[in-house]
């Protein structure tokens, strides 16, 4: 069951209205009968212990292999500086 917020636009009361899913939506204001319509909200979600962040999960070699991988791509490459070959 989910709850949904609906408001009237007639009145413009304000209730939750507790249904299925697949319910269809409520169409009239319990106070007035006027139209109504589900107002969108925001929903809190909050990611309680371990494994939700990159340190939590990731093991120290994969930590060592980035490292080394940031170092490697910071430094000069070799190729880069050669000069193509000469063709004989």
């Amino acid at each position: 069951m989910v709850t949904y917020c609906y408001s009237c636009e007639k009145c413009g009361y304000e209730f939750d209205f507790e249904q299925r899913i697949t319910a269809p939506p409520k169409k009239r204001c319990p106070k007035c009968r006027g139209s109504v319509y589900r107002v969108i909200q925001a929903v809190g979600h909050i990611l309680k212990g371990s494994g939700f962040y990159r340190t939590d999960y990731r093991s120290k070699d994969f930590s060592k292999k980035e490292k080394e991988e940031t170092a490697s791509a910071a430094s000069p490459k070799e190729h880069d500086s050669k000069k193509p070959k000469e063709k004989q």
